[in-house]
C-alpha cells in the first residue's frame, strides 16, 4: 500500500510539474497546492518520456515563434513590394531634404 501511495504522490507530482510549466509560460498566478505536491515528493520531480517531450516541443515552438524569420512569416499579407517603395521614397525626401539644407 506505502508503494502504490508513493506512485500516485509522484504521479500527483508530475501533473503539478507539468501544470506549472504552463503557468510560467503564460503568466498565470502559481497555485500552492501543485507547489506542495511537488515538495512532498521531494522537489525534483522527473516527468514521463511524453510530458517531457511535449513540453521540449512546446518550448521549440516558442523559439520558432520568438526569432526574426518566425515573426515575419506571422505577419500576414506582408507586400514586400510596397514596403521597398515606400522606403524608397523616404529615401528620396530625405535626400532632397539634405539637398536643400543650407548646413550641409
Amino acid at each position: 500500500r506505502m508503494e502504490r501511495d508513493a506512485q500516485f504522490a509522484q504521479r500527483k507530482a508530475e501533473r503539478a510539474t507539468f501544470r506549472s510549466h504552463f503557468r510560467d509560460k503564460y503568466r498565470l498566478p502559481k497555485n500552492e497546492t501543485d507547489d506542495n505536491q511537488i515538495q512532498l515528493v521531494g522537489g525534483d520531480v522527473e516527468l514521463p518520456k511524453e510530458l517531457a517531450k511535449m513540453i521540449e516541443q512546446d518550448n521549440e515552438e516558442e523559439e520558432e515563434k520568438n526569432s526574426v524569420i518566425g515573426q515575419l512569416s506571422n505577419i500576414q499579407n506582408l507586400d514586400l513590394d510596397s514596403l521597398k517603395d515606400k522606403a524608397s521614397a523616404t529615401l528620396e525626401d530625405l535626400k532632397q531634404s539634405a539637398e536643400k539644407c543650407a548646413v550641409m
